[in-house]
C-alpha cells in the first residue's frame, strides 16, 4: 500500500525555495525612503556655465531610494517580512494582479557627488572631473505557480505541471570613485575604482513541480545556480556623459553611461542544484526516501554541489540614460526619457512635461512605466536660489506614500553649487 504525499511537506518545501531565493531582497522592500535617481530631465542645469567666481568647486549631492513591484503591494510585503495575520484577500488579490505574468520586485538607493574644477587652460572648455557613488541596488522575480505554491499551496495545481523557470533573487551593493575630463556643455568621461563588499544571486534556470490528483504520484526536477561573495572585490567603470545642445537645434539630447565595468571576486561560494525526483509516495519512517530521512541534518546535502575555487568576473549592474527635450513654449517643455540596466526587467520609461515660473522655480509632472512596476505618476520641483545654488525634489508614486495598496514609492534630493 502506497502513502499519499502530505501537501504541507509539498509547501514547506516550496517554502523553502522561496525563502532561499526571494525574501533577503524583500527585507529591503519597506525602506520608508525611496526613489529613482536622475529621473527627471533639466536642461537649465546643462545650460548653466559656471561663472568660476565662487571660492569652491561647482558641484552636486544626489541622494535617492527606490522601491517597487508589479504585484505586491504595502500591507501584504510588510506583512510577509514583519509577520503578522496575512488575510487570504490580500493573497488572492496580489495573486490576480499578477495574472500569467513573471511577479517583480526591486529596490535603488545611494547617493552620488558630483564636482569639477575651473578651467584648466584659459582658452578652453576642459576641466577635471569627478564623483563618488554608494549603490545599493537589488532585484527578484517569481512565477505564478512559485507564488501559490508558496502563499496558496498546490490543492488547485492537482495534475498540473507547475513551472518554476526564471525564479530568482540577486542584490549587490559597490562604491564607485571616479576621476575624469569635462568638456563644453557638461560632457564628461571618468574612469573609476570600484569596491564591491558583497552580492549574491541564485536562480532558478528550469525547474517544475507535478502532483497528480489522486495525491500519490510526485515528478519534480529542478535545475538552478546561486553564488555568494565570501570577500569585497575590485574592480574598474566607466562613467560617461554626452549632451547635445545646439542654438540652431530646438531640441536637446543626453546620454548618460554609469557603472559600466567589471569587478573580481575572489574564491565565491557557488552552489548548483542538477537534479530530477520522482515517487510514488514518501513513507513516514525507513531509509532512503522518507519524510523522518529528509528531516534529518544534511540530508538534502547530495542534492547540490559546491565550489569556491577560483575568481570570478562578474559584471556591474550598468545602466545607460537617453532623454529628449523639446521646448513646447518659451516657459514649457515635453521630456522623454529611457533607462536600461541595473537589473531592472523591462526599460523604465518617463514622459512629461515642465515648466518654468519666474526666474527660480521650475516644476514637472511625469508618467513613469516599465523598471520593476506599472505605470505611475511622478512630479519634481526646482528652485535655484539667488547665491547660485539650486536645489530639487523628486518623488515618484506620490499616493504611494499615503496607502497600504500602493506597489511602490519613491524619492530623490539634490543640492547644487553651481
Amino acid at each position: 500500500m502506497r502513502k499519499s504525499i502530505p501537501l504541507f511537506s509539498l509547501k514547506v518545501g516550496a517554502l523553502l525555495v522561496w525563502s532561499f531565493l526571494v525574501i533577503p531582497i524583500a527585507n529591503a522592500h519597506f525602506l520608508q525612503t525611496s526613489s529613482s535617481n536622475d529621473a527627471w530631465t533639466d536642461s537649465t542645469a546643462i545650460d548653466d556655465e559656471t561663472s568660476d567666481k565662487s571660492s569652491f568647486l561647482p558641484w552636486s549631492l544626489t541622494v535617492w531610494g527606490q522601491h517597487r513591484s508589479n504585484t505586491m503591494d504595502h500591507q501584504l510585503g510588510q506583512l510577509l517580512v514583519r509577520g503578522g495575520n496575512i488575510e487570504r484577500s490580500l493573497v488572492d488579490a496580489a495573486r490576480k494582479v499578477q495574472g500569467g505574468q513573471m511577479g517583480t520586485f526591486g529596490f535603488s538607493s545611494g547617493f552620488q557627488l558630483q564636482a569639477r574644477s575651473k578651467h584648466m587652460w584659459k582658452e578652453t572648455n576642459l576641466r577635471l572631473c569627478g564623483s563618488m557613488q554608494v549603490r545599493w541596488i537589488g532585484d527578484s522575480r517569481w512565477t505564478p505557480e512559485m507564488y501559490d505554491l508558496v502563499l496558496i499551496g498546490n490543492a488547485g495545481h492537482l495534475g498540473r505541471r507547475d513551472v518554476l523557470d526564471g525564479t530568482g533573487a540577486r542584490s549587490s551593493a559597490w562604491i564607485n570613485a571616479a576621476l575624469g575630463v569635462e568638456g563644453k556643455h557638461q560632457n564628461r568621461a571618468e574612469l573609476g575604482l570600484v569596491y564591491r563588499p558583497f552580492q549574491y544571486e541564485g536562480v532558478i534556470e528550469t525547474g517544475y513541480f507535478y502532483v497528480n490528483e489522486s495525491l500519490d504520484d510526485l515528478h519534480a526536477s529542478l535545475r538552478a545556480k546561486a553564488r555568494i561573495s565570501r570577500k569585497a572585490g575590485w574592480g574598474l567603470s566607466l562613467n560617461a556623459e554626452w549632451h547635445f545642445l545646439r542654438e540652431e537645434a530646438p531640441f536637446a539630447f543626453h546620454v548618460q553611461l554609469r557603472n559600466f565595468g567589471a569587478v573580481l571576486a575572489p574564491n565565491p561560494l557557488r552552489f548548483e542544484v542538477d537534479t530530477m525526483l520522482e515517487t510514488s509516495g514518501l513513507p513516514l519512517t525507513g531509509a532512503g526516501w522518507s519524510i523522518a530521512s529528509l528531516q534529518e541534518e544534511g540530508a538534502v546535502e547530495g542534492l547540490y554541489t559546491v565550489d569556491s575555487s577560483g575568481v570570478d568576473l562578474q559584471l556591474l549592474p550598468g545602466r545607460l540614460d537617453m532623454s529628449f527635450e523639446y521646448p513646447l513654449t518659451p516657459r514649457m517643455g515635453w521630456d522623454v526619457q529611457v533607462q536600461v540596466g541595473e537589473w531592472m526587467p523591462l526599460p523604465r520609461a518617463i514622459s512629461g512635461l515642465r515648466r518654468a515660473f519666474g526666474k527660480h522655480w521650475q516644476v514637472g509632472v511625469q508618467l513613469v512605466a516599465g523598471g520593476w512596476g506599472r505605470a505611475r505618476p511622478a512630479a519634481w520641483a526646482r528652485w535655484r536660489m539667488p547665491n547660485e545654488r539650486a536645489v530639487m525634489i523628486y518623488i515618484e508614486d506620490p499616493w504611494g506614500w499615503g496607502g497600504g495598496s500602493a506597489y511602490g514609492r519613491g524619492i530623490t534630493l539634490r543640492y547644487e553649487s553651481l
